[in-house]
């Protein structure tokens, strides 16, 4: 994995990690918690509401872009372009990498099918699983 892979992965984690405390106090589903806490970029359709920030970082990270297009294609039967529609795939590369990394954290793999309350001890325990991820996205 190199340095950029590296950076990308732990600047989602720490995303992942500022946002939960933003819905502290609330009860969501394990499976739906990614989509939950990036709800915001995905209703914006935009993650920096700024295509050419969007493409620059598509560019930067294009061994893992790579990798993500090939697993959604994958999973999905759909072929994402992110030549025309950058801010698009770059919200789905957001939401499947948060997933990704949620759906390995144990706390979150046990209560997959169960509703979590955020609690303070809930959160903490979330905030140390996904510090803890240190493997590929897709």
């Amino acid at each position: 994995m190199n340095t950029t892979t590296i950076k990308t992965i732990n600047e989602i984690k720490a995303d992942i990690i500022s946002n939960l405390s933003e819905y502290a106090g609330n009860s969501y589903y394990g499976c739906d918690l990614a989509y939950t806490l990036f709800e915001g970029d995905n209703a914006n359709g935009s993650v920096f509401c700024n295509t050419y920030k969007t493409k620059e970082y598509i560019k930067a990270n294009f061994d893992l872009f790579g990798e993500f297009l090939e697993h959604y294609n994958d999973e999905f039967g759909e072929y994402l372009n992110p030549f025309s529609q950058p801010e698009r795939v770059h919200v789905i590369f957001l939401l499947e990498g948060v997933q990704s990394i949620l759906s390995k954290c144990e706390f979150i793999s046990d209560n997959w099918n169960a509703k979590i309350e955020l609690t303070a001890e809930n959160i903490e325990t979330i905030t140390n699983q996904v510090n803890e991820f240190s493997g590929d996205l897709f």
